[in-house]
Parts: structure tokens; C-alpha cells; sequence
């Protein structure tokens, strides 16, 4: 649910700074204003610009190795904390970074809570290389993905875990495939929302609940009927409420799938371009 930068040596006598969701919660990542706020007085004070909510902007200071380390969220939990969502992957990893070079962060968010139902998928945490002016212009450095949400009475079981694989986890009876490549997770159509990757959305259902890509912006999905958890930032997929209460797929690399009938969704998949 975080994002830690151990910078070079030369520049800060290899001090950590750490990306955080800077109080955010829900579906939508922080604002300016809130970013602002979280990093004041700190080493990341009035160095954080968003141009895109939630996506955090930071500046290379100086060329040199940098290990970065990235969580991905918890899923939110089911049916009044009777399931609880699976826990998000951890990544770590050493990078060559020139002076310069902008990051983009995206810190993942846990997917909400359902008294009544099924929680929602959590958000991925995603840390990218900026190569031009598009939201596509980018070079994935590290990606780790979320757990999946807490099942609901009728869709019983605790939501999987955020994988380190590359592809999102299937659901739990394997009628529905997590995404591969960077794209979204699949699920029925009046099932619970999937999670989405980092280019591709997450497949339709019903009550608008898939997961946002990376690219578009990393909006967890919405609850289908209301009842459902929201899907955390950075891709993770709604609860759905209607039918059954399945609870929603988890955002990473490649989503985790969503699920209708029977059993929980897939965690998110993850990245890392190092060794």
C-alpha cells in the first residue's frame, strides 16, 4: 500500500523516502492538495507534482542505483469482516535512474469494506519511467499487485492474495481467467468487477464495476446495487451485490478476475523489471 525509494548515496547518504496514498481512500487517488499536506516537512516536501489524480510525479535527483520496494493493497473484507481480503504483494528491486528522469507513482488503496456483502478489490501500487507527454508513454519499472476482496454469505472464503507472477489470479473454481500482459482481469457479466492492469481495463459487469487501467487513471470500480465494496485505487474491482455478493478482483500488472456464482476473485499480478 506503499511506495519506499532508497535514494543513491550522493544525494541524501542513502535516505529512504516513501510515497504514500497521502490519506486518500476509496476509488480516487489523492489530490495536489492532499499530497501536499501528507509530505510537508518532509524530504518529499514541494517535490510531488499530480497531474493526473493520484498519479505522483517525482523528479530523479541524481544518476545512480535506487532500490525501490512497492506493496500493493489489501482487499476490503465481506459480509461484516466474516472474509477478509487477500493481502497485497510485496516487490523489490534495484534501478539505474539518470538525474531527471520523472517517475510515476501510483500508491494502491484497499478496496472498502460491505457489511451486507462482498468487499471490493484492492489497488495495485505501480512505479513507471515517464517517456514522453501520453499517458502511454511509459516504461514499467516495478508493479505489485493487489489481493482481492472478502467473499459475501454466498460467496464464501477470504479474497486471495496479490500474486508475483506477471498474470492475475483466476478465480477460486477457475471459471474466470485473471489478465496476462498488462491487461484486465475477466468475469461474468453480472458478476463482480475485475481488477485492471496496467494498460488494459478490467472486463465490463454489471453495475459498471471493473477496474481502471494504469493508463486511464487506476479508478477502482464502483459497487454494483450499492451494497458491494468499491475497488481501491490503482485498478481494483467492485463488489457486486445483487445476486450473490461476489466480492471484487484485485488491480496489479494484470488484474485479477472477477467472479459471479461460486467462490472469490484473483489477486492482481505483478512486475519487475529488475533482477
Amino acid at each position: 500500500m506503499l511506495a519506499a525509494v532508497l535514494l543513491h548515496p550522493l544525494v541524501l547518504a542513502q535516505t529512504t523516502v516513501t510515497f504514500t496514498n497521502a490519506a486518500a481512500t476509496g476509488r480516487y487517488g489523492p489530490t495536489q492538495s492532499q499530497v501536499n499536506t501528507a509530505y510537508d516537512g518532509t524530504t518529499l516536501d514541494d517535490a510531488v507534482t499530480i497531474n493526473t489524480q493520484g498519479i505522483q510525479e517525482w523528479t530523479v535527483p541524481a544518476t545512480g542505483t535506487y532500490t525501490i520496494e512497492v506493496w500493493g493493497a489489501q482487499g476490503g473484507n465481506g459480509n461484516t469482516s466474516t472474509y477478509t481480503g487477500g493481502q497485497g504483494a510485496r516487490m523489490k528491486g534495484d534501478f539505474t535512474l539518470s538525474a531527471n528522469d520523472v517517475l510515476k507513482i501510483l500508491v494502491g488503496q484497499q478496496g472498502s469494506h460491505s457489511t451486507q456483502k462482498a468487499g471490493g478489490g484492492g489497488g495495485g501500487t505501480y512505479v513507471v519511467k515517464k517517456t514522453g507527454s501520453g499517458a502511454t508513454d511509459i516504461t514499467a519499472l516495478i508493479i505489485a499487485g493487489a489481493g482481492s476482496g472478502g467473499g459475501g454469505n454466498s460467496n464464501p472464503g477470504n479474497g486471495q492474495p496479490g500474486l508475483t507472477g506477471t498474470s492475475g489470479g483466476n478465480s477460486s473454481y477457475g471459471e474466470y481467467t485473471g489478465g496476462s500482459n498488462g491487461s484486465g482481469g475477466n468475469t461474468h457479466s453480472t458478476g463482480s468487477g475485475a481488477g485492471g492492469g496496467l494498460t488494459g481495463n478490467s472486463a465490463a459487469s454489471y453495475g459498471e464495476t471493473e477496474g481502471i487501467s494504469f493508463t486511464n487513471g487506476g479508478t477502482g470500480g464502483d459497487a454494483g446495487c450499492n451494497y458491494g465494496g468499491l475497488g481501491g485505487f490503482g485498478g481494483g474491482g467492485g463488489g457486486e451485490w445483487c445476486n450473490r455478493g461476489a466480492a471484487g478482483g484485485g488491480g496489479g500488472y494484470s488484474g485479477g478476475a472477477g467472479t459471479s456464482n461460486n467462490g472469490v476473485p484473483g489477486g492482481g499480478g505483478s512486475y519487475n523489471s529488475s533482477s
